[in-house]
């Protein structure tokens, strides 16, 4: 499975949850994710709330996030939230603390732990 592959698989375990979604109104980025041991990329574009595209290319992000594979594919996999991994240096995260506070609710949200 690709990183992409799992994000798509993210994306719809998030847009299964209507009032998640609904609490992300207003919420507008471009979230970058980058395994630094295999080189992969994926990415997404939020309007508003909702994920609108995904995508595998190298673009401009407002957030990148930053992990081995293994990690990313947990993570949107919903085998653990980011939370843990960003304490412990595993995760890093280039751009507004909010932007990761945000994601790392919605991933705990969807994480079944």
């Amino acid at each position: 499975m690709s990183l992409l592959q799992s994000l798509m698989s993210f994306a719809v375990e998030y847009h299964a949850r209507p009032a998640l979604v609904a609490e992300q109104r207003g919420w507008s980025r471009t979230i970058a994710l980058c395994a630094g041991d295999t080189g992969e990329r994926a990415g997404a574009r939020v309007d508003d709330g909702h994920i609108v595209e995904l995508y595998d290319d190298e673009r401009p992000s407002d957030v990148t996030i930053r992990a081995d594979a293994g990690t990313l594919y947990d993570i949107l996999d919903l085998k653990r939230s980011a939370n843990e991994p960003y304490l412990f240096g595993e995760l890093t995260v280039q751009g507004s603390e909010a932007d990761f506070l945000r994601l790392d609710y919605i991933s705990g949200c969807l994480c079944p732990e």
